[in-house]
């Protein structure tokens, strides 16, 4: 990019150029791929409540298995209150970043 040849120009080092350049421009990628991985992370929680690791998944799992509604439903609402929570947590830092260039 040109940003990357600019400060290559101005003679500022690779470490420099990475710090200053490099990541800053890559940092919406990067959020992008937390947020990514929070969901991915998520999913495998009820994987692991299939194969019996006893988290949050094993509660949906036990709930949709007995027909308890109520754990199910309960366990299930915890997840995705936890994928919103991390969620808020990555974005307004992005949204932030936008606003002010």
């Amino acid at each position: 990019p040109a940003a990357l040849e600019g400060a290559r120009s101005l003679g500022a080092t690779p470490g420099q150029q990475l710090r200053q350049v490099q990541i800053p421009l890559a940092r919406p990628s990067l959020l992008l791929a937390v947020n990514q991985a929070v969901v991915l992370v998520l999913a495998v929680v009820i994987i692991g409540g299939l194969v019996g690791s006893g988290a949050l998944g094993y509660d949906v799992v036990f709930g949709l298995a007995q027909g308890d509604l109520a754990t199910g439903l309960v366990a299930g609402a915890a997840i995705v209150c936890l994928g919103l929570m991390l969620d808020r947590v990555t974005q307004p830092t992005a949204r932030r970043q936008r606003q002010e260039s």
